[in-house]
């Protein structure tokens, strides 16, 4: 195998590639990334039992082959080269690969290829076609609310829904849930939950100014992505996703209309004051024309703001999870954002006027006012 390459295209196809491989691979082959050419071109794979990824880029082939190599040292090698090209060329003797660029030349150590598990590639009994701009805002918009908890696996995804001409992305840590649709020509319906590791890098790999589509296809556990040049397979996130339509309270008590980015930057503030850890605690009353944000910490001091807003409904007093509220103030796109509540301990419904088909719900905290 000697190939010779754009440095800048190799380096982000092996670090696109290497985000399939974990922190601790459940076999040392698994450590590794897959070089093979295939039609002309160069392909770079990783993978492990879940997940593999792979990205093919233009290379000028004059010999072609397959090489595995460890993926820790030729990602460093090659992120750190300062040429504009860099050669590879393979020596069968001696299991080793010369990494050439400008005046630079190393050798590393390789793996057997035939260890090297072939990528899945399957055709899909279902699939769906999202334009790129599309399928971002799903993600953005929901991925937030998802748990990191390994412990509760069905949590750690989304839950991905089309039907009746409407594709819809739900994530939820089970203390708050974001519910985001866009509409979407269905074919046939589908469900599933997918990783939220997948959809980072559905998300990451969206980086060209032309337009893109995302092809997702569906076979019974496993899911295929395609985004031009790149391939994601994965497994899919086994398990009944609760009803989260049951969440979502059928009417409200108190509405209330705040401007969002104002609300954010008083949580904000406010929430220095709570010493909580990770965990800040802002407390809102909310009273007709106005909203005052309380957080207080003996080891700090307290603080206060006083905001203006629109109230339907009698005056309540409720506490959040200041991160809680951050995270869909920083993701909305609307002026302003509407909370509907009903009690102090009830689910709090927080919606955009301008921005249909995107719902958050959190749960308060218990405090004393």
């Amino acid at each position: 195998m000697i190939i010779t390459c754009n440095t800048s295209e190799l380096n982000k196809a092996i670090q696109t590639a290497q985000k399939a491989i974990t922190s601790k691979p459940s076999t040392p082959i698994f450590s590794c990334l897959h070089l093979i050419t295939s039609n002309g071109r160069l392909v770079i794979q990783g993978m492990d039992l879940n997940m593999a990824i792979s990205c093919t880029i233009d290379a000028n082939i004059t010999e072609p082959g397959e090489i595995v190599v460890s993926a820790k040292h030729i990602s460093e090698l090659v992120r750190k080269l300062y040429a504009e090209t860099v050669t590879i060329s393979k020596n069968q003797e001696n299991k080793t690969i010369k990494v050439a660029s400008g005046s630079s030349e190393y050798q590393l150590l390789l793996m057997n290829e035939d260890d090297y598990p072939k990528f899945p590639d399957f055709n899909g009994d279902k699939s769906i076609t999202i334009a790129d701009d599309k399928i971002k805002e799903l993600i953005r918009k929901t991925i937030f609310s998802c748990s990191t908890d390994e412990a509760r696996p069905l949590f750690t995804g989304i839950l991905v829904e089309s039907k009746d001409d409407k594709l819809t992305f739900v994530g939820t840590n089970t203390h708050r849930l974001a519910v985001k649709s866009i509409s979407q020509p269905t074919q046939e319906s589908l469900s599933m939950i997918i990783p939220s590791k997948v959809l980072n890098e559905i998300s990451r790999n969206l980086t060209s100014d032309m337009p893109q589509e995302v092809k997702i296809s569906l076979l019974n556990n496993q899911i295929m992505v395609i985004i031009d040049d790149v391939i994601i397979v994965s497994r899919l996130i086994e398990g009944k996703f609760p009803d989260y339509n049951k969440v979502i309270p059928a009417k409200f008590a108190v509405k209330c209309t705040v401007k969002a980015k104002e609300l954010a930057g008083a949580v904000e503030r406010v929430a220095l004051f709570s010493t909580d850890g990770d965990y800040s605690t802002v407390k809102m009353s909310i009273n007709q024309g106005e909203i005052t944000l309380t957080s207080s910490s003996p080891d700090v001091g307290t603080g206060k703001e006083v905001l203006p807003c629109t109230t339907d409904g009698d005056a309540l007093n409720v506490a959040f999870n200041a991160k809680y509220i951050l995270d869909i103030l920083k993701n909305v796109d609307a002026e302003e954002v509407l909370l509907s509540m009903n009690t102090s301990l009830s689910p709090v419904c927080i919606t955009a006027p301008e921005e249909d088909n995107y719902i958050y719900i959190v749960t308060p905290v218990r405090v004393v006012f």
